[in-house]
């Protein structure tokens, strides 16, 4: 087998291309392409896949967001392109789980999107190890152990899944998360069990389940700046949603406003997001703005990108043009 610089190199972009050795078949995979009119070869092993993932490189997360807006096959895992890094599972998600084997086969981590608003104090009516109770306000003293080690069962111990991307954005304090101070007690029960910390005794693919934390940058008038800094140890990544379409967008406009998100982040765990309900077949913006922020991460040493339903870039001809593009670029 080739060094690895070489095979990351060929498995960049499509997540399929490899420069093999001689004893493997080379076949052409329709419509799995680097950019546009660049064919791949599909002979890539899932070792070899595992070890580009295990390397060196910048990251790519896309959402797979399963709301019936999108072909079934959009939001299946084993579609997705090989050399994505994460896939995140947001409202709702394939059902077949073989699906997401296939991926993760593959090396790729699949984690599940919770809003904050999701999660229940211990000791309130929600929490199961407290029946009956009739607490209902959580206090600047509760704790959400119960609510992380319940999400930790059910993702990683039951469905054998890779972690967990708290949403943290403007409108989602709520529920039984419904300040700052609280907000901060959830961060820190949910970093028990997820992420670089963690102290959970179960690992996916001898690794500690991920932990991201995942927001627009605006909520509570900089609460996610002081969470995200005082504990960022606790965190993989932060996703930072810089869309610039939709009807939930950033303030910033694009590449040119990356500046203060460096300065609130740093490079070094910081993913920039793409709004990807904007993909479309006859519209690039988006798809640009993804190929943009991926140059502006090679040109500045950054972590990685994503996008934000990323399955809709299944619509586009071939299917994840843009997807691929980003993660050849980043990692040519």
């Amino acid at each position: 087998m080739k060094h690895l610089k070489t095979i990351a190199g060929g498995l960049l972009g499509a997540g399929l291309a490899l420069i093999v050795t001689p004893g493997c078949q080379k076949s052409l995979a329709t419509g799995d392409v680097l950019s546009p009119g660049t064919a791949a070869f599909s002979s890539v092993s899932d070792s070899a896949l595992i070890a580009y993932k295990n390397s060196a490189h910048h990251p790519f997360v896309g959402y797979l967001v399963a709301d019936g807006n999108d072909p079934a096959a959009a939001v299946d895992p084993a579609n997705s392109p090989d050399s994505v890094d994460f896939l995140e599972f947001f409202s709702g998600r394939d059902g077949y789980r073989p699906d997401w084997r296939a991926a993760q086969a593959k090396g790729t981590r699949i984690v599940v999107c919770h809003f904050v608003s999701d999660a229940y104090f211990d000791g309130s009516v929600n929490d199961p190890n407290t029946p009956g109770s009739t607490k209902t306000t959580p206090t600047s003293t509760s704790t959400y152990n119960h609510w992380a080690s319940a999400m930790y069962q059910q993702h990683i111990v039951q469905d054998s899944l890779d972690g967990i991307d708290m949403d943290i954005e403007t409108g989602t304090l709520g529920g039984e998360v419904p300040n700052a101070t609280c907000l901060k007690n959830l961060l820190i029960s949910v970093a028990k069990y997820f992420g670089p910390n963690c102290t959970s005794a179960n690992t996916v693919m001898g690794k500690k389940p991920v932990f991201f934390f995942d927001t627009d940058g605006s909520v509570g008038g900089g609460v996610d700046g002081s969470y995200y800094t005082n504990y960022k140890n606790n965190y993989d990544y932060v996703l930072f949603q810089a869309y610039t379409t939709g009807s939930h967008y950033w303030s910033g406009s694009g590449t040119s406003s990356f500046g203060p998100l460096v300065t609130a982040y740093g490079l070094s765990k910081l993913i920039f997001l793409v709004n990807g309900d904007s993909f479309s077949p006859t519209d690039p913006t988006v798809g640009n703005d993804l190929i943009s922020y991926a140059q502006w991460v090679v040109s500045n040493n950054g972590a990685g990108v994503g996008a934000y339903r990323m399955s809709r870039d299944y619509n586009d001809v071939p299917s994840f043009t843009y997807s691929r593009q980003a993660i050849h670029i980043m990692n040519p």
